[in-house]
């Protein structure tokens, strides 16, 4: 099994673990760990009101559209690289630190492998995997949009999963948000 498969699923199982109609709210602590929860009542009160990051586009959009396969979300992305505008269909991680893009959307995006440095990362499983670490000028869910955004290209065997890579806590984890798997929508905060 590719290494990158074997990260999946451990993303995959505990997404299969929450209630088919179940929201998700996100905060991040004192200590910079982000928190997920699947009752707003959870967030302690003191992250409640905080405003969005620096980063958001502070567009007015409330609601960005998902599509829900089971329990697995999968998001429109939309990259830009140098200045190719490319939107990908990335399935919500947020047990993978990084954002990690496939081939077939680094082809899309113009992205070579000399375009980024080589690395090195250790995925769930404990194994390592090569993968190529770069930016891209930027990354925008809805109304949401993150400059010069942190993304890994893993290399993908095998036949295609229906989405175009991960979108990870490097993006996530700038923003307030709770994903409403019934109505198949994230709800920016």
């Amino acid at each position: 099994m590719p290494k990158y498969l074997a990260a999946l699923l451990v993303a995959l199982i505990g997404l299969s673990a929450l209630p088919a109609g179940a929201d998700l709210f996100q905060y991040t602590d004192k200590d910079g760990t982000v928190v997920i929860v699947d009752d707003e009542s959870k967030v302690p009160a003191r992250y409640r009101k905080k405003s969005p990051a620096a980063s958001s586009s502070g567009g007015s959009e409330k609601y960005t559209g998902v599509t829900v396969r089971g329990n697995k979300v999968i998001v429109p992305v939309t990259f830009s690289y140098r200045g190719n505008l490319v939107q990908g269909r990335m399935l919500l991680d947020t047990g993978a630190s990084l954002t990690a893009i496939f081939p077939g959307l680094a082809s899309r995006l113009g992205i070579q492998p000399d375009h980024g440095q080589r690395a090195v990362g250790r995925i769930a499983d404990g194994s390592f995997i090569e993968a190529q670490h770069m930016r891209v000028e930027y990354m925008q869910v809805g109304p949401k949009v993150q400059q010069h955004s942190e993304v890994v290209v893993l290399q993908q065997a095998g036949p295609s999963m229906g989405f175009d890579g991960l979108l990870g806590m490097s993006f996530l984890g700038d923003f307030r948000y709770h994903v409403n798997l019934q109505n198949s929508t994230i709800e920016w905060q």
